[in-house]
């Protein structure tokens, strides 16, 4: 109760903003995790979901370790995608989106609540942004990423030509294809070594 109390109280500190942000990640690993579980054993449906899945825990990470401001606007456009879709689909209208409206409108609290929070640290921290180091961190995380993209896509040609595989399968060709955004999202990370060294913003405090 005291969890679920701290959870929704007034933000008032650095301190209180973090813990909210850090609770939020954890939470979005643990819908990502109950989803795998749902489509997998229930549903059957992994392959048509999968990447529901792997952006939640995209979002969770990137939440915890950057507390990117982009990334939780992202994650509010995309829960109301995925509310909408379900909403959607609850009702007959269309088909193809998920079954559970009421874990969507979760998702969808959460990602609002969040991005309050996340505005809120970064007001409280009184943060600035260096434009020289965001640039030089996204060039550096296309660059790389592109190159495993490459990587991903050349090793595919190659093994399929080994095999006398004549066609791409689809859930291959997503995979190929989707390396590449989502590699240079986890490349934007603070935590690797060139970020390191260029922090993309700085506080009142110390550098972050």
């Amino acid at each position: 109760m005291n969890l679920l109390k701290r959870y929704f109280s007034k933000i008032e500190s650095p301190e209180e903003a973090e813990f909210f942000l850090n609770s939020s990640s954890y939470i979005l690993f643990l819908i990502g995790f109950l989803q795998s579980i749902l489509f997998t054993f229930l549903l059957g449906s992994f392959r048509n979901f999968y990447m529901d899945v792997l952006l939640l825990f995209i979002f969770g990470i990137v939440i915890r370790f950057s507390r990117s401001r982009v990334s939780v606007i992202l994650l509010c456009i995309y829960s109301l995608i995925i509310l909408i879709g379900t909403t959607l689909t609850w009702f007959g209208i269309a088909a193809g989106g998920g079954n559970n409206i009421f874990l969507a409108l979760l998702l969808l609290l959460l990602s609002i609540r969040t991005l309050i929070v996340s505005f809120q640290f970064h007001t409280l921290k009184n943060t600035k942004l260096i434009w020289k180091n965001i640039w030089i961190r996204h060039l550096i995380a296309i660059g790389f990423a592109f190159i495993l993209f490459s990587s991903f896509f050349i090793s595919f040609i190659m093994i399929s030509k080994f095999l006398g595989i004549a066609e791409m399968n689809s859930l291959h060709g997503e995979i190929i294809f989707e390396s590449f955004p989502i590699s240079y999202i986890l490349l934007l990370l603070p935590g690797l070594p060139w970020a390191k060294k260029r922090r993309m913003y700085t506080t009142s405090e110390n550098p972050s």
